[in-house]
């Protein structure tokens, strides 16, 4: 099904049936987030039990590489797929033949690289480095795995196929857990690499339902496609190499695998709510970009403020409440190896939920197509970042990494507000979001008042409870969700939950409604 808005009889009517569709979308996106996260969560827990601190930190380096070498392969195609597949002057209202242009190319170039890493485990192999050998085998087939789940997670998004992503994104997290166990128990760091690999071969598998018969012909490639995806893929390589886990890389070189398995561990919840923002994202590319191409800038900055809105109501108490049980939940979940990994995920945690509010300008640039300035931003944040991290690590070691990120993301988040304020012409509703901030702060201070009372585990759980309730009252009495976003929010309830349960969602929804 191609992304069509409904039919325009006002403006009011149209804005807020294209929001419910796309919250409708994002709920959908939310739920398979959310499975992808305690999956994710679960498979790093198993890791550290099975593993250890230091096959911890092997895994983690597969991981990253996973990433830089999907980021440095792609060049820009699965996010030029997105943007561009959905647009209406193709067939069918659509661009299907972009996928399997784009296809043959990205078989070339991510079979290249592949070929590389093989090629240097082969190398191992002869030099009598077997279990290193086998390692880069397991990486290799995570890259692919991976990279081939990004370009058809682009069609299927770009098509609006949420329901059809998010149903292979829940068959992914069901496995993985259960896989990455077999694999470290039967052969350690390598096995679970294997397994990490299958939770995105049920996505990758279904690329060959975006490729349109060749009957139809091939689409094109223009000149905007190929600046676009140039531009994110030279973005997207900056920061993979430059900013995202390059931390990793560079406590490895002034200190240990040990060391990188403390950090990797703290990381793991500020990495799980990044690829939660991700999920919850998803539909904006094709969503902005529908209303940029017509022109219609008041739908474009409602769809913008509501966005930002929802993802900071998802966020905020994740990674707020995250931080305030963090120093029980680490050694719970993970072991009492783990406890200097505390104080990095405390850090981590309170800071993420910045580089998580990127996510949404930077997909409004993505839609006015200021690929160019993404780029720039990428380069100078990672530029900045690492030469901070070089200078940081050898005296503060893991907590002087995790505040360099911490505190450029911060610096980046507010760029990226600036430049979509002043040159897009679209503003966040700053006192809305300080407003969700303030019971998200209420919501940490409950939660780690309860485990002071009350040590440990108990005090863990009832924390949370007292957390969840202190969010709910800041909420409530500070009104930060407006009443319109709460009637749309209940509309889409009703339609799409059995009567009874829909009801008293409602009601609560509509509660003090002014």
């Amino acid at each position: 099904m191609v992304f069509r808005p409904p039919a325009r009889r006002d403006g009011g009517t149209k804005t807020v049936a294209t929001m419910q569709s796309m919250l409708g979308s994002s709920l959908l996106n939310a739920a398979a987030g959310l499975l992808s996260l305690v999956a994710g969560f679960g498979s790093s827990v198993i890791v550290a039990r099975l593993l250890g601190v230091e096959g911890a930190g092997i895994v983690a380096y597969a991981l990253w590489i996973m990433t830089v070498a999907t980021l440095l392969s792609d060049f820009g195609m699965p996010q030029a797929v997105l943007r561009f597949i959905g647009q209406a002057d193709g067939a069918a209202g659509a661009r299907p033949g972009l996928v399997r242009t784009l296809t043959r190319r990205f078989v070339l170039t991510t079979s290249t690289l592949a070929a590389f890493i093989l090629g240097y485990a082969a190398w191992l192999e002869l030099s009598g480095a077997g279990h290193a050998s086998l390692i880069w085998i397991a990486t290799a087939a995570l890259f692919l795995s991976y990279a081939y789940s990004t370009m058809s997670l682009g069609a299927a998004q770009g098509l609006a196929r949420f329901r059809e992503s998010s149903l292979n994104t829940a068959i992914g997290c069901l496995l993985q857990p259960l896989l990455v166990a077999l694999g470290a128990l039967l052969l350690g760091p390598a096995g679970a690499i294997f397994g990490h690999a299958f939770r995105h071969l049920p996505q990758a598998l279904c690329l060959r339902r975006y490729l349109s018969p060749a009957s139809e012909g091939i689409e094109p490639v223009t000149a905007p496609m190929v600046a676009y995806a140039r531009n994110s893929w030279i973005s997207g390589g900056l920061t993979a190499l430059l900013g995202s886990r390059v931390e990793l890389a560079i406590i490895g070189l002034f200190f240990n695998l040990t060391a990188v398995g403390h950090y990797a561990i703290a990381s793991t919840m500020a990495g799980m709510v990044i690829q939660l923002s991700y999920f919850l994202v998803a539909p904006l590319v094709p969503l902005f970009s529908h209303h940029h191409d017509r022109g219609d800038r008041p739908a474009l900055t409602t769809a913008y403020r509501r966005s930002l809105l929802g993802l900071a109501l998802v966020l905020a108490p994740v990674c707020f409440g995250g931080a305030a049980i963090s120093p029980v939940l680490i050694p719970v979940l993970f072991g009492a190896d783990f406890t200097d990994s505390v104080e990095i995920a405390v850090i981590l945690l309170a800071f993420i939920f910045a580089s998580a509010m990127i996510t949404v300008p930077y997909r409004m640039m993505l839609a006015h197509e200021r690929s160019g300035t993404v780029l720039r931003f990428a380069l100078w944040e990672g530029v900045v970042c690492i030469a901070l991290l070089f200078a940081a690590v050898p005296t503060f070691g893991t907590v002087g990494a995790a505040w360099v990120k911490g505190l450029t993301g911060c610096v980046s988040c507010l760029v990226y507000f600036w430049y979509c304020h002043r040159r897009l012409g679209v503003s966040c509703d700053t006192v809305a979001l300080l407003k969700v901030l303030v019971a998200a702060a209420a919501c940490a201070a409950a939660a780690r008042a309860c485990i002071w009372w009350m040590p440990g585990l108990p005090g863990m759980v009832v924390g949370i409870v007292a957390g969840a309730i202190a969010y709910a009252l800041g909420l409530a009495l500070l009104r930060a969700v407006p009443a319109e976003e709460r009637r749309m929010v209940a509309e889409l309830a009703s339609a799409r939950l059995p009567a009874p349960v829909a009801g008293i969602l409602s009601r609560a929804i509509l509660a003090g409604r002014g």
